[in-house]
């Protein structure tokens, strides 16, 4: 009765610990990130998005980059104390890509 009883609060501490871990939460823009959502020309599948996406997460002050060849945009989550529309522009375009906004 007695280990009945000591596997029954294991299970029940278990059970509350992955039941209080907290879901990730996506970045978005606050007081100290901006976020931008370029239009970007030449994407035309999931190896353009993720091109797009390593140049531009290589820059500093970056929080998310999210590109989407179906829809032809990339958002970007940045700190503008770090980094600018400008360097992310040019990021996207040294892969091979138009930008306009």
């Amino acid at each position: 009765m007695k280990n009945h009883f000591l596997l029954m609060l294991v299970v029940t501490f278990a059970v509350a610990a992955c039941n209080s871990t907290p879901k990730k939460q996506e970045p978005t823009a606050s007081e100290t990130t901006q976020e931008i959502v370029y239009h970007v020309e030449g994407m035309t599948c999931d190896h353009c998005e993720s091109s797009i996406q390593k140049g531009v997460a290589a820059l500093d002050g970056i929080s998310l980059v999210e590109a989407n060849h179906e829809d032809s945009t990339t958002r970007v989550v940045f700190d503008p104390s770090l980094t600018n529309s400008d360097e992310i522009i040019a990021a996207i375009k040294k892969r091979g890509y138009q930008v306009t906004q």
